[in-house]
């Protein structure tokens, strides 16, 4: 048998291992390549996303009390479960009619081209809400035969039209939402606005829309909507707010928080009540129309909806502009949809309803005005199809742009909470996604100039952790806004967004709840036992790796002393969450087997020969048996010449000269 010596042996053991761990890089770096090369529209975009995408272990949140992993939206154990689709093309039977706010056009244009002149006349039902409740819709009397523009008088704002052709009877079937002003609401407005401004003296009166898109994460909105995302940040100046944690499990109890500033439990509602019409609760919105803004409350998915899924809704309506008819009606019209129940005729739902939100700013673009729109049919059910969802988006955000409304508007885009079915949600990153929502604010370029301190604030915040109460405080600012830079209470639940959020900020603070909270959990690691000693020689282990390329230069270093190690782990309560029940009366969480996670190392040690203090962070890695770095290492004392010798920036920090 051949025998090596002690420092041979451990040389070929070195040289394996380097092998072994630059394949693996290699290997998991060309298959990352590869999934998202299937997730773009192009490989040229690929090419541009492709060293975004290589996995960071560091921290999105990285606070006093909240450590929050930064887990990369492209890796391998979550790529298997994705596709992203393309735009959804409705192919249905062209329409020949749209509206301009208050205006139904004929499509000439249409007409003339494909139908060859073929047309005759057409006529249109209204939509009305007979009853006080959500539930009831009906159609109005016809109106005369027309074949040319015409005025649709306020009291008509949903309808729908048939149109006929000359040769062979009908020819479509259209719906649509129109908005004008109406009288008593200019009234109440008029009135309204003036009390407020005496009242509170508003420095900025901005309009705001809040849209919700159903079950999107912040991760899962990064790989399926880049374009929206693209265009958010660069063309809109839009604040993501990473670190933005769901309170509660669904929609309604995500919402509710959002909109009231409490719990649902607080605000007096239970399961008993799910017969008891919303009306009487003090939302937001009605701050907005008490104080003389024109209102719109709009959303898709009648069945579905938040305060009508197991629940009365309205008996009143909520806004002064309320789809709730429109989309009863076209629900129940089996005719015009295509097989996936996306497409009314050939136009997306979700078009549909952004179209009205765009109406409705075009219509009042000069008056003050609040909408609450909320998206669900695309996404509620499918991760993957918020990718066909992406392309309705930034058409919407382009075409808003394009009309100025964002001038003197203030965009709360966001989803309640991730993806919560399926088997993802079982996995550790399924559990960070569901409690990670996607959050952007966007604010008129007007604010960004003469409110700098203010704009500082929201982008401290993006990395600061964040809540539904938060926004509703936010929503306080922006209405009885006076442009002062306020300081934040760590204690108090709710904190504006447009105020510093303190960096000492716990879960307990802003009234996350334990199986809801995804700040690591902090211990010490007893610095005599074995695993530091591992921890820290593999740390210095992976600084000598990242030395190798200037071997010749910087001496090969060793562990002097171990200074600090601190683990950072997810909580029992989220790791073991399995599923919760009931809103509020017996509200139960349910608790299964634990899901594996990673453990976080923060390290501080120093290394001979002279001296260097490094700070690092590590993970172990439960695949490949070893710790791996998560962002960069950082040196905590000064080197002075030590590494005079080298002239790479990122080495200069880690080398000791061998020749001094």
């Amino acid at each position: 048998m051949t025998r090596y010596k002690p420092t041979k042996l451990l040389i070929i053991l070195s040289l394996v291992t380097g092998v072994f761990l630059f394949l693996t890089i290699w290997t998991n770096t060309q298959l990352i390549y590869q999934q998202i090369t299937s997730l773009r529209d192009s490989p040229q975009q690929a090419q541009k996303q492709y060293y975004q995408a290589v996995p960071q272990m560091g921290f999105l949140l990285d606070t006093p009390h909240c450590k929050i992993p930064n887990i990369d939206p492209f890796d391998p154990s979550v790529m298997s479960r994705m596709s992203r689709r393309g735009e959804i093309l409705c192919v249905g039977r062209r329409t020949i009619t749209y509206t301009e706010g208050s205006i139904l056009r004929l499509n000439r244009t249409r007409i003339e081209q494909e139908l060859n002149g073929d047309f005759k006349s057409c006529h249109y039902q209204p939509i009305l809400r007979p009853k006080p409740n959500d539930f009831n819709f009906a159609y109005g009397y016809h109106s005369n035969m027309f074949d040319h523009d015409i005025l649709i008088p306020p009291k008509d704002e949903f309808i729908r039209v048939a149109c006929f052709s000359q040769s062979d009877g009908k020819l479509s079937t259209q719906y649509h939402a129109t908005v004008s002003p109406k009288d008593e609401v200019e009234r109440r407005c008029s009135y309204k606005f003036n009390q407020h401004k005496k009242k509170f003296n508003p420095k900025e009166t901005y309009n705001v829309h809040m849209i919700g898109v159903d079950s999107v994460s912040r991760l899962n909105f990064i790989r399926q909507m880049p374009q929206t995302r693209h265009f958010l940040r660069t063309e809109l100046r839009a604040f993501e707010m990473a670190g933005y944690n769901k309170v509660a499990d669904n929609t309604f109890v995500n919402i509710v928080p959002m909109m009231m500033g409490k719990f649902v439990h607080e605000i007096g509602w239970n399961e008993t009540m799910n017969k008891h019409p919303f009306d009487e609760y003090a939302f937001f919105w009605k701050n907005f129309s008490n104080a003389g803004y024109r209102t719109l409350y709009a959303e898709d998915a009648p069945k579905i909806a938040i305060f009508v899924y197991a629940k009365e809704g309205f008996h009143t309506p909520p806004a002064d502009y309320y789809n709730r008819a429109l989309q009863l009606a076209l629900e129940k019209d089996k005719s015009v949809w295509n097989k996936n129940h996306h497409c009314v005729t050939d136009k997306l739902e979700t078009t549909m309803v952004l179209d009205y939100v765009t109406d409705f700013s075009r219509v009042f673009k000069n008056k003050p005005h609040f909408g609450f729109t909320f998206i669900t049919r695309l996404t509620h059910d499918s991760l993957n199809l918020a990718g066909s969802a992406d392309y309705a988006y930034v058409k919407f955000l382009k075409q808003f742009k394009k009309e100025g409304h964002f001038n003197n508007t203030v965009l709360i885009f966001y989803s309640d909470h991730g993806y919560r079915f399926g088997n993802m949600r079982t996995s550790y990153i399924g559990k960070v996604e569901e409690r990670l929502p996607f959050m952007y604010l966007v604010f008129p370029p007007s604010f960004h100039e003469k409110y700098p301190q203010l704009v500082k604030n929201v982008k401290q915040n993006t990395f600061r952790l964040t809540t539904p109460f938060d926004v509703y405080e936010t929503l306080k600012d922006i209405l009885y806004f006076d442009g002062l830079n306020k300081t934040a209470n760590v204690t108090d639940r709710g904190i504006s967004l447009l105020r510093e959020i303190p960096k000492e900020r716990t879960c307990e603070n802003a009234k996350i709840l334990p199986h809801w909270c995804l700040c690591l959990e902090q211990a010490s690691v007893n610095l005599g036992g074995r695993l530091a000693g591992d921890i820290a020689r593999s740390v210095v282990s992976l600084i000598n790796d990242m030395l190798r390329p200037a071997s010749h230069l910087c001496a090969e270093l060793t562990l002097a002393e171990i200074l600090d190690i601190v683990q950072m782990k997810s909580n029992e309560n989220v790791l073991r969450f399995q599923d919760s029940f009931h809103d509020v009366i017996n509200q139960t969480v349910v608790y299964g087997n634990r899901t594996e996670a990673p453990v976080v190392y923060q390290v501080t040690l120093k290394t001979a020969p002279g001296g260097a203090v490094f700070e690092v962070t590590v993970a172990y890695d439960t695949v490949f048996h070893a710790f791996k770095l998560g962002g960069d290492i950082s040196r905590i004392n000064a080197y002075e010449d030590q590494s005079a010798c080298i002239e790479n920036f990122k080495l200069k920090k880690m080398c000791y000269c061998a020749k001094r």
